[in-house]
């Protein structure tokens, strides 16, 4: 074996466990997110569920209100998450960090952070949204909802391991390396395959707008892991796989699952091909809505922050 051959796998191998590694992290980032918003809730549940006018009165209302204790952190924790969302953007003007990961890599993260922001500052405001900071809370939270749109948007067009966009012909040739591997299969008839690798004509996709183009691919993207799960039933020979919840988890048998993930990468890779201009022209419009919506809530947030502490509103002992 040459030292090229070796070098290959080598390579390969270097990228698996490096998107092994970074999908570990983003995974701890999302359940560490969760965990803290769901332990707030729980805790305050009987302060932020007090009317405003009884709240000074809570035993919590020391911790909780914007300035107490825990309010005061939930809020440096909220610029903290800004300060993330944003260096997503600046990779792009700063060429260390542009050398830091992918630019998938840091979407995940931007995701999450984006996600957990407006919550944590929902608490750290108590739910109280007035003034500059009630404006910024609602804008944030349009950037975050139109950030999960675009997120999807983003998962929707096909990109290589270093994050540059595969070209059509890339596309098809994946595809058809797919559809070989499964016609090679010996699991599943045609017409099993049928319902779960069918998509709409091209001719129709063309005949309507954009919208609705999107609409219906998220409809397939919503049907697919229930196709796959009658998939993996069609395979039971001796009744039901009780360990596979009816076939939406993984089963014992290796042959089943080796197919299955075929059909999933060849369903997938067929709608994309299919929807793939519709989405790359979403994709930009989104762009020029959301990044004026993530600037103009980024001035509003320094503004509060100089305002509270320009003014003393934390000393000052504000609810």
């Amino acid at each position: 074996m040459s030292i090229l051959q070796m070098q290959v796998p080598a390579a390969t191998l270097v990228k698996k466990n490096k998107e092994r590694g970074h999908m570990i992290r983003v995974r701890i980032a999302a359940v560490s997110a969760l965990a803290l918003l769901v332990t707030l809730a729980v805790y305050g549940a009987n302060y932020y569920l007090l009317p405003m006018e009884e709240r000074p009165f809570s035993d919590k209302h020391a911790l909780l209100k914007p300035s107490g204790s825990i309010g005061l952190k939930l809020g440096f924790l909220g610029t903290f998450l800004l300060c993330i969302i944003f260096l997503y953007a600046f990779r792009k003007i700063i060429p260390w960090l542009g050398r830091i990961g992918t630019a998938r890599h840091w979407m995940d993260f931007h995701v999450i952070a984006g996600a957990s922001a407006p919550i944590v500052i929902a608490f750290h405001a108590s739910f109280k949204f007035q003034g500059i900071a009630g404006i910024a809370f609602w804008i944030m939270l349009a950037v975050a909802l139109s950030g999960i749109i675009g997120r999807y948007l983003y998962s929707q067009i096909p990109r290589s391991l270093n994050a540059a966009e595969l070209s059509l012909g890339e596309l098809q040739a994946n595809e058809l390396e797919l559809t070989n591997a499964l016609l090679d299969q010996s699991i599943y008839s045609s017409d099993q395959l049928k319902g779960v690798l069918n998509v709409p004509s091209p001719e129709h996709i063309r005949s309507i707008g954009p919208l609705l183009a999107l609409g219906e691919m998220l409809l397939l993207d919503l049907r697919l892991p229930f196709q796959i799960a009658a998939l993996r039933r069609a395979s039971y020979k001796f009744g039901l796989d009780p360990f596979s919840l009816g076939g939406f988890l993984r089963s014992a048998n290796a042959d089943v699952e080796h197919v299955v993930h075929l059909v999933r990468q060849k369903a997938s890779l067929s709608r994309r091909i299919l929807f793939l201009n519709h989405t790359q022209r979403v994709f930009h419009l989104w762009h020029v809505v959301h990044r004026p919506f993530s600037y103009a809530f980024a001035v509003l947030a320094v503004m509060h922050i100089f305002v509270v502490f320009g003014l003393g509103f934390m000393t000052a002992g504000t609810q």
